[in-house]
């Protein structure tokens, strides 16, 4: 699989970099050179591990090419790094628990699924969604239409992406014809882009019999004059029926490469489910065939994979619809029509996927296995690089084709699309463009489908209840002081804006000023932490925060979700979780103790964690409340850490509200990503509220 030509240093060809340098899968050399990606699987379908960069044969046109840089990537290794001080059985432990910093789009074609195959996607989504979901992964839905709205973004949060499914409707454009004579997209397109005369002359026999044209002959009066007010309805019919298909094909298109520009900006390899029906497009060359090409070109300078999905089935389940009483023709003029409308729809799925290094699933009987088995397929892959040697190579159109020496047992699949860059023409439009103002550079990052990393910026959210019937949404925000600019002043100014954007488009914005000042000498540097409240109503909310340092005009954005229930409904019985640290081991605090909150859900490996919540409508028939809390922390889906079920004590005349603190000590634990989760053992509610964590 072809990636980005790039520049590589003359001493990286000769030196192994160390995989603390190999952050994001960024290669900086001074020769260009061409990347490529590629997967290796054995007979069974397993990813061959262990291959050397001798073994591969890489021609370019037919002309072998030497190798100039090689090496073995695992999605989600830069969160896996942290743990390289674990022990082997720790290791063993974090390889079977996490699999972490995944990066996942599923695309949903709903302009393109009947309700059968929509039922279809919606089931397997929640499977996945449900079983396959690590901590670290962060899933898109996303739908051709547009109908999830603003829901369609990378997420860990499970809440937001059952609402981005429950969302999923019919949408298929279909047409509005209640007559017998079927024409379906596949059949329009064979009349009027390939000029199939014979299938017309089956459509006008089977108009003309449906409407009775002529008198005493069975297949109707062939004289002109019916003849042409037949041919003239079939025409329009077919018209608007291949009109209205190009249509929905770019905008599906459109769709597509909007989600792989999206994606360009995210370190890493990126996996691409497409769950479609498939559509036909012009085979004689069209601007869908265009934009199709030009969403695989993307996808290889993003680094996304494509697994396209027919959605349909297996074939004796596929959408055709065997009970629309065709007219019966002993000719040929019609046949193959049936065999056509199943495989010509899938020849946009094969190009998504065959010029991404993806594959297409068909027939399948178990699309949650399907699922799980593309993901494990691209998990790993070999990196490697060759030097371009003429402008077609460069060009991206040169035909690459990779073996390994001696093993035609193994399967190699890489891209057939590759992607050149352009950094020269890119710097040229940029010293030309019109220099932005702040106030349009902080709204940018605030509106930007990925967070900023420029001047990194944390963001934790959480909800109390103010008072019976009122919520309380709170965010705290962190900057490392390190990052800020003190060589030419005593102080920096940061502008701050932020929002809480609910389902319905309802917006809570917030704006502040910061004034930071240096650490004073000798003193251990403590981030820059900083709060907003705002008062809310129940809903699923997006929150997101922007700051811009006026000195040098960087920015910084990040964003999460947060759902607040209803009052009254079981799920308003816990309030979020504020995870706080004491940088000492000892025992439990007892009582309420204050949690200052890590924004950014990082602790020392010798720290105690420390975590509030509370209990709301505990109270039942005004009965003393009798409410049960315990505590664990899970790697991946396995149990680390359990505690013993407590009871929450009645500290307070409030009985709609009672207060919970506890600890965790972490020094157990060897470094890695976890997840606290806090679960009400009572009798009339069981629940539970989860928060990850970094420890180490």
């Amino acid at each position: 699989m072809c990636g980005m030509i790039l520049c590589v240093s003359a001493h990286a060809q000769t030196q192994t970099t160390s995989p603390a340098q190999q952050s994001d899968e960024v290669l900086r050399i001074n020769a260009e050179l061409v990347q490529t990606d590629v997967m290796v699987f054995d007979k069974k379908g397993r990813f061959v591990d262990g291959l050397q960069p001798d073994q591969f044969v890489l021609t370019v046109n037919g002309e072998r090419k030497a190798v100039s840089f090689f090496d073995k990537f695992k999605s989600g290794q830069q969160f896996a790094r942290a743990e390289q001080k674990a022990t082997a059985s720790e290791s063993r432990l974090a390889d079977q628990a996490n699999r972490p910093g995944r990066l996942i789009f599923f695309v949903v074609d709903d302009l393109h699924l009947t309700p059968e195959s929509l039922n279809r996607a919606r089931k397997a989504l929640q499977q996945f969604v449900d079983s396959q979901l690590n901590p670290e992964d962060r899933v898109a839905i996303i739908s051709t239409s547009g109908q999830i709205g603003f829901l369609q973004q990378l997420t860990d949060n499970v809440a937001v992406l059952h609402e981005a499914i429950s969302r999923l409707d019919y949408k298929q454009n279909g047409e509005a014809y209640a007559g017998k004579t079927r024409i379906s997209e596949y059949v329009a397109s064979r009349i009027e882009d390939s000029g199939d005369r014979r299938l017309f002359a089956y459509l006008m026999e089977s108009v003309k019999i449906e409407y009775g044209m002529g008198l005493g002959a069975r297949r109707g009066d062939h004289g002109n004059d019916s003849a042409g007010q037949a041919a003239r309805l079939l025409h329009a019919r077919i018209s608007q029926i291949n009109a209205q298909s190009k249509i929905t094909n770019m905008n599906t298109l459109d769709a597509l490469r909007a989600v792989m520009e999206s994606a360009t900006n995210l370190p890493g390899r990126k996996l691409v489910f497409f769950l479609s029906d498939g559509f036909v497009v012009d085979p004689r060359g069209s601007s869908a065939i265009n934009l199709l090409h030009e969403a695989t070109r993307i996808a290889a300078r993003s680094g996304a994979v494509i697994y396209s999905v027919d959605m349909r089935g297996t074939f004796a389940d596929s959408s055709i619809d065997a009970t629309n009483n065709d007219y019966v023709d002993m000719t040929s003029r019609h046949g193959g029509v049936s065999l056509g409308e199943t495989i010509e729809p899938r020849e946009p799925l094969n190009v998504m996927a065959d010029e991404t290094g993806g594959r297409t699933v068909i027939n399948s009987t178990d699309l949650d296995k399907d699922l799980a088995q593309a993901v494990a397929e691209t998990s790993d892959y070999y990196l490697l690089a060759w030097k371009p040697e003429s402008e077609n190579e460069r060009s991206g159109k040169a035909r690459l084709e990779i073996s390994i020496a001696g093993r035609t047992d193994l399967k190699v699949r890489l891209r057939r699309a590759y992607f050149v860059n352009e950094a020269a023409s890119d710097k040229a439009k940029l010293s030309s463009a019109p220099v932005p103002k702040p106030e349009t550079e902080l709204l940018s990052a605030l509106g930007s489908a990925h967070p900023i990393r420029s001047l990194g910026t944390s963001l934790s959210v959480g909800y109390v209840r103010k008072s019976e019937s009122t919520f309380v949404l709170e965010a705290s925000m962190q900057i490392s002081r390190e990052l800020i600019d003190f060589s030419t002043q005593p102080r920096s100014e940061v502008d701050v804006i932020g929002a809480a954007i609910d389902d319905r488009g309802l917006i809570y914005s917030f704006k502040q000023l910061l004034t930071i000042t240096p650490q004073p000498v000798g003193e251990a540097t403590v981030p820059v932490v900083w709060h907003q409240r705002l008062d809310v109503r129940p809903g699923l909310y997006q929150v997101r925060v922007a700051v811009r340092e006026r000195a040098t005009g960087r920015t910084g954005s990040a964003m999460e979700w947060i759902e607040i229930p209803k009052v009254g409904t079981p799920h308003s019985a816990i309030s979020s979780l504020f995870l706080g640290e004491r940088i000492a081991a000892g025992s439990q605090t007892a009582g309420p103790q204050s949690v200052r909150v890590e924004v950014d859900s990082r602790f020392a490996r010798s720290s105690v964690l420390r975590f509030q919540t509370y209990v709301y409508d505990a109270s039942v028939d005004g009965r003393a409340p009798d409410v049960w809390i315990d505590a664990r922390v899970l790697r991946g889906s396995q149990p680390v850490i359990v505690s013993a079920p407590s009871k929450v004590p009645d500290l307070t005349k409030e009985m709609w509200r009672l207060p919970y603190w506890s600890e965790i000590a972490l020094a157990q634990l060897p470094p890695g990503s976890y997840v606290l989760q806090v679960s009400d053992r009572s009798k009339s509610r069981r629940q539970h509220f989860a928060k990850n964590f970094v420890h180490g």
